[in-house]
Protein backbone atom coordinates (compact mmCIF):
# COMPACT_ATOMS: atom_id res chain seq x y z
CA UNK A 1 0.00 0.00 0.00
CA UNK A 2 1.19 3.34 -0.72
CA UNK A 3 -0.21 6.61 -0.57
CA UNK A 4 -3.64 4.78 -0.08
CA UNK A 5 -3.21 3.07 -3.28
CA UNK A 6 -2.26 -1.21 -3.83
CA UNK A 7 -2.10 -2.75 -7.38
CA UNK A 8 -1.70 -6.25 -7.96
CA UNK A 9 -2.08 -8.38 -11.20
CA UNK A 10 -0.99 -11.88 -12.72
CA UNK A 11 -0.58 -13.32 -16.08
CA UNK A 12 -0.93 -16.67 -16.47
CA UNK A 13 -0.30 -18.88 -19.94
CA UNK A 14 -1.00 -22.22 -20.30
CA UNK A 15 -1.73 -25.33 -22.65
CA UNK A 16 -2.58 -29.39 -21.99
CA UNK A 17 -2.71 -31.51 -24.92
CA UNK A 18 -4.18 -35.11 -23.59
CA UNK A 19 -6.47 -37.71 -24.75
CA UNK A 20 -9.22 -37.94 -21.62
CA UNK A 21 -11.35 -35.29 -20.11
CA UNK A 22 -9.63 -34.60 -16.90
CA UNK A 23 -6.03 -34.74 -14.76
CA UNK A 24 -5.44 -38.33 -14.24
CA UNK A 25 -8.37 -39.50 -16.91
CA UNK A 26 -10.97 -40.13 -14.08
CA UNK A 27 -13.71 -38.39 -15.86
CA UNK A 28 -16.52 -40.18 -18.48
CA UNK A 29 -14.27 -40.44 -22.08
CA UNK A 30 -16.56 -40.75 -25.02
CA UNK A 31 -14.05 -42.12 -27.67
CA UNK A 32 -15.59 -42.06 -31.22
CA UNK A 33 -13.52 -44.88 -32.28
CA UNK A 34 -12.53 -47.07 -29.01
CA UNK A 35 -10.00 -48.62 -31.27
CA UNK A 36 -7.76 -45.61 -32.08
CA UNK A 37 -7.79 -43.76 -29.08
CA UNK A 38 -4.72 -41.75 -30.76
CA UNK A 39 -7.40 -39.57 -32.86
CA UNK A 40 -8.36 -38.07 -29.44
CA UNK A 41 -5.53 -36.34 -29.00
CA UNK A 42 -6.46 -32.90 -28.56
CA UNK A 43 -6.33 -29.65 -26.59
CA UNK A 44 -7.69 -30.49 -22.69
CA UNK A 45 -11.09 -29.46 -21.60
CA UNK A 46 -9.44 -27.04 -18.64
CA UNK A 47 -7.29 -25.49 -21.21
CA UNK A 48 -7.75 -22.16 -20.64
CA UNK A 49 -4.36 -20.18 -22.87
CA UNK A 50 -4.45 -17.06 -20.97
CA UNK A 51 -5.67 -15.76 -18.25
CA UNK A 52 -5.29 -12.16 -16.30
CA UNK A 53 -6.29 -11.36 -12.65
CA UNK A 54 -6.20 -8.91 -10.35
CA UNK A 55 -7.24 -7.02 -7.61
CA UNK A 56 -6.73 -3.14 -6.34
CA UNK A 57 -7.62 -1.22 -3.40
CA UNK A 58 -7.84 2.65 -3.51
CA UNK A 59 -8.59 4.58 0.35
CA UNK A 60 -9.34 7.90 -0.50
CA UNK A 61 -7.79 10.74 0.73
CA UNK A 62 -9.84 12.62 3.43
CA UNK A 63 -9.95 12.69 7.11
CA UNK A 64 -7.29 12.70 9.93
CA UNK A 65 -3.59 12.11 8.72
CA UNK A 66 -4.55 12.12 5.21
CA UNK A 67 -4.33 14.55 2.02
CA UNK A 68 -7.25 16.80 2.41
CA UNK A 69 -10.13 17.56 4.71
CA UNK A 70 -7.72 16.42 7.98
CA UNK A 71 -10.37 18.56 10.54
CA UNK A 72 -13.63 19.18 11.19
CA UNK A 73 -17.36 18.07 9.92
CA UNK A 74 -16.62 17.67 6.59
CA UNK A 75 -13.38 15.27 7.87
CA UNK A 76 -15.89 13.26 9.61
CA UNK A 77 -18.14 12.30 6.78
CA UNK A 78 -15.76 11.84 4.47
CA UNK A 79 -13.01 9.51 5.85
CA UNK A 80 -12.71 6.25 5.80
CA UNK A 81 -13.88 5.32 2.57
CA UNK A 82 -12.36 2.90 0.09
CA UNK A 83 -13.03 1.62 -3.36
CA UNK A 84 -11.58 -2.09 -3.86
CA UNK A 85 -11.71 -5.09 -6.69
CA UNK A 86 -10.51 -7.85 -8.54
CA UNK A 87 -11.24 -8.49 -12.26
CA UNK A 88 -10.73 -11.76 -13.91
CA UNK A 89 -9.95 -11.77 -18.14
CA UNK A 90 -9.45 -15.00 -19.80
CA UNK A 91 -9.89 -17.10 -22.84
CA UNK A 92 -12.42 -19.72 -23.15
CA UNK A 93 -12.12 -22.81 -22.53
CA UNK A 94 -12.55 -25.61 -25.55
CA UNK A 95 -15.22 -27.14 -26.79
CA UNK A 96 -15.33 -29.87 -29.02
CA UNK A 97 -18.13 -30.06 -32.67
CA UNK A 98 -19.86 -33.42 -33.26
CA UNK A 99 -23.12 -35.16 -34.39
CA UNK A 100 -25.46 -36.94 -32.20
CA UNK A 101 -24.55 -40.76 -32.77
CA UNK A 102 -26.86 -43.24 -34.12
CA UNK A 103 -27.87 -46.83 -32.55
CA UNK A 104 -25.80 -48.30 -36.03
CA UNK A 105 -23.04 -46.15 -34.59
CA UNK A 106 -23.56 -47.14 -31.14
CA UNK A 107 -23.34 -50.86 -32.41
CA UNK A 108 -19.85 -50.41 -33.90
CA UNK A 109 -18.63 -49.06 -30.59
CA UNK A 110 -19.39 -45.20 -30.86
CA UNK A 111 -20.29 -44.56 -26.94
CA UNK A 112 -21.44 -40.68 -27.72
CA UNK A 113 -21.10 -38.39 -30.41
CA UNK A 114 -19.38 -38.59 -33.44
CA UNK A 115 -16.88 -35.36 -34.73
CA UNK A 116 -16.97 -33.94 -38.47
CA UNK A 117 -14.93 -33.68 -40.83
CA UNK A 118 -13.25 -30.40 -41.45
CA UNK A 119 -13.70 -28.67 -44.71
CA UNK A 120 -10.55 -27.92 -46.50
CA UNK A 121 -9.54 -24.42 -47.01
CA UNK A 122 -12.84 -22.80 -44.76
CA UNK A 123 -12.40 -21.44 -41.13
CA UNK A 124 -13.85 -22.25 -38.52
CA UNK A 125 -13.81 -19.19 -36.69
CA UNK A 126 -14.77 -17.06 -39.95
CA UNK A 127 -17.55 -14.68 -39.42
CA UNK A 128 -17.51 -16.20 -35.79
CA UNK A 129 -17.93 -14.97 -32.48
CA UNK A 130 -20.98 -13.49 -32.25
CA UNK A 131 -24.22 -14.48 -30.69
CA UNK A 132 -26.04 -16.37 -33.66
CA UNK A 133 -22.23 -17.33 -35.01
CA UNK A 134 -20.05 -18.17 -32.40
CA UNK A 135 -17.88 -20.50 -34.57
CA UNK A 136 -18.65 -21.37 -38.38
CA UNK A 137 -20.89 -24.30 -38.97
CA UNK A 138 -19.67 -24.51 -42.78
CA UNK A 139 -16.21 -25.16 -41.81
CA UNK A 140 -17.26 -28.96 -41.15
CA UNK A 141 -18.88 -31.75 -42.95
CA UNK A 142 -20.78 -34.72 -41.84
CA UNK A 143 -18.01 -37.83 -42.63
CA UNK A 144 -19.12 -40.85 -45.04
CA UNK A 145 -19.05 -44.03 -43.76
CA UNK A 146 -16.73 -46.21 -44.59
CA UNK A 147 -16.97 -49.61 -45.85
CA UNK A 148 -17.16 -51.42 -42.56
CA UNK A 149 -20.19 -48.44 -41.81
CA UNK A 150 -17.99 -46.41 -39.88
CA UNK A 151 -18.15 -42.65 -39.94
CA UNK A 152 -15.08 -41.13 -37.98
CA UNK A 153 -14.32 -37.79 -38.40
CA UNK A 154 -11.18 -35.79 -38.61
CA UNK A 155 -11.84 -32.92 -36.38
CA UNK A 156 -10.05 -32.65 -33.04
CA UNK A 157 -11.53 -33.30 -29.57
CA UNK A 158 -12.27 -28.92 -28.02
CA UNK A 159 -10.76 -27.50 -31.25
CA UNK A 160 -13.16 -24.98 -31.28
CA UNK A 161 -11.91 -21.95 -28.18
CA UNK A 162 -15.74 -20.84 -26.17
CA UNK A 163 -16.25 -17.76 -24.67
CA UNK A 164 -14.31 -15.86 -22.92
CA UNK A 165 -14.28 -14.66 -19.39
CA UNK A 166 -14.79 -11.00 -18.74
CA UNK A 167 -15.30 -10.65 -15.10
CA UNK A 168 -15.14 -7.25 -12.81
CA UNK A 169 -16.56 -6.94 -8.99
CA UNK A 170 -15.89 -3.81 -6.90
CA UNK A 171 -16.58 -3.08 -3.50
CA UNK A 172 -17.25 0.58 -1.88
CA UNK A 173 -16.74 0.62 1.81
CA UNK A 174 -16.68 3.07 4.87
CA UNK A 175 -14.61 2.37 8.08
CA UNK A 176 -15.47 4.44 11.11
CA UNK A 177 -13.51 4.46 14.12
CA UNK A 178 -15.43 4.19 17.87
CA UNK A 179 -12.19 4.68 19.76
CA UNK A 180 -8.65 2.38 19.81
CA UNK A 181 -10.28 -1.03 19.51
CA UNK A 182 -13.71 -0.45 18.25
CA UNK A 183 -15.31 0.45 14.78
CA UNK A 184 -17.82 -0.41 12.44
CA UNK A 185 -17.19 -1.10 8.78
CA UNK A 186 -20.45 -0.77 5.67
CA UNK A 187 -19.79 -2.07 2.57
CA UNK A 188 -21.24 -2.82 -0.60
CA UNK A 189 -20.09 -5.02 -3.12
CA UNK A 190 -21.33 -5.50 -6.92
CA UNK A 191 -20.68 -8.82 -8.56
CA UNK A 192 -20.21 -8.22 -12.63
CA UNK A 193 -20.30 -4.23 -11.60
CA UNK A 194 -20.43 -3.31 -15.48
CA UNK A 195 -23.25 -5.94 -16.30
CA UNK A 196 -21.23 -7.35 -18.97
CA UNK A 197 -23.26 -9.70 -21.05
CA UNK A 198 -21.19 -13.33 -20.51
CA UNK A 199 -21.85 -16.12 -22.45
CA UNK A 200 -21.23 -19.35 -20.83
CA UNK A 201 -23.00 -21.96 -23.63
CA UNK A 202 -22.73 -22.74 -27.03
CA UNK A 203 -24.47 -25.44 -29.21
CA UNK A 204 -21.42 -27.31 -30.46
CA UNK A 205 -24.30 -30.29 -32.28
CA UNK A 206 -24.12 -29.74 -36.23
CA UNK A 207 -27.18 -31.69 -36.59
CA UNK A 208 -29.01 -29.28 -33.97
CA UNK A 209 -31.08 -26.19 -35.31
CA UNK A 210 -29.25 -23.89 -33.30
CA UNK A 211 -25.71 -25.21 -34.04
CA UNK A 212 -22.72 -22.62 -33.42
CA UNK A 213 -25.33 -20.31 -31.61
CA UNK A 214 -24.85 -18.91 -28.05
CA UNK A 215 -27.28 -20.78 -25.83
CA UNK A 216 -27.28 -19.36 -22.39
CA UNK A 217 -25.03 -16.59 -20.05
CA UNK A 218 -24.05 -15.90 -16.80
CA UNK A 219 -24.93 -14.25 -14.30
CA UNK A 220 -25.80 -10.04 -14.49
CA UNK A 221 -24.55 -7.83 -11.95
CA UNK A 222 -25.99 -7.89 -8.45
CA UNK A 223 -25.25 -5.82 -5.35
CA UNK A 224 -24.71 -7.26 -1.37
CA UNK A 225 -24.95 -5.17 1.47
CA UNK A 226 -22.96 -5.79 4.71
CA UNK A 227 -22.16 -4.08 8.00
CA UNK A 228 -19.10 -5.32 10.57
CA UNK A 229 -18.46 -4.00 13.75
CA UNK A 230 -15.08 -5.20 15.03
CA UNK A 231 -14.27 -4.80 19.17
Amino acid sequence: LSNGLALGANYQYSHSIDNAGSVGGTSTVVAQDWQNLAAEEGNSSFDQRHKVSGTYLFELPFGQDKRWLTAGTASHIFEGFSVSGSFVFATGLPLTPGYMAAISDVAHGTAGTLRPNIAQGVSPTAGGGSLKKWFNTAAYSQPTPDSFGNAFGNASRNSITGPGTVQNNMSLSKTMQMGETRSMEVRATASNVFNTVQYSGVDTRLDSVTAGQVTSAASMRSFNFTARFRF
